[in-house]
């Protein structure tokens, strides 16, 4: 089920989120994400739209989805244990509901999700060195049938 998400949910998100982007980023140590989990909860405060997935039996988030502005992913995370399901693509329609476009950055190296939005109708749209990361960060985006 997707259902707006609630700030008791935060320690949840952030464990997904902080899995997810230490694994995604090999040249990153996980310490490097720990010390992005103060910017990780502001952002999340701040989200035009935030959803989550829960599984059938259980009021347990195991995906979200997060927007800054009217639409900019900046989180898309999913469980391990649920990667392959079509969550990831049932967040990105739901997020983009009524909106002309969706926009992601993403680093050079998290090959996964690079091919995951590809694979979801995003496109290149920029590529520029982000001294902070040590690797190009892409800018993808994807127009929506907006109906």
């Amino acid at each position: 089920m997707i259902r707006k998400a609630e700030f008791k949910e935060l320690d949840r998100l952030e464990q997904l989120w902080l899995h997810a982007a230490a694994n995604s980023h090999p040249s990153l140590p996980r310490q490097f994400w720990i010390d992005h989990v103060v910017q990780f909860r502001r952002d999340f405060r701040q989200a035009s739209l935030s959803l989550v997935f829960t599984g059938r039996h259980s009021a347990v988030a195991e995906a979200f989805i997060a927007l800054l502005g009217q639409d900019r992913i900046a989180y898309l995370c999913v469980s391990p244990l649920f990667s392959g399901c079509g969550i990831g693509a049932s967040l990105i329609t739901a997020a983009g509901r009524g909106k002309p476009l969706l926009q992601a950055q993403v680093l050079r190296e998290n090959l996964r999700t690079r091919y995951f939005l590809q694979k979801h109708g995003f496109v290149e749209t920029e590529r520029s060195y982000n001294t902070e990361y040590g690797q190009h960060l892409i800018q993808m985006c994807c127009e929506l049938d907006s109906k």
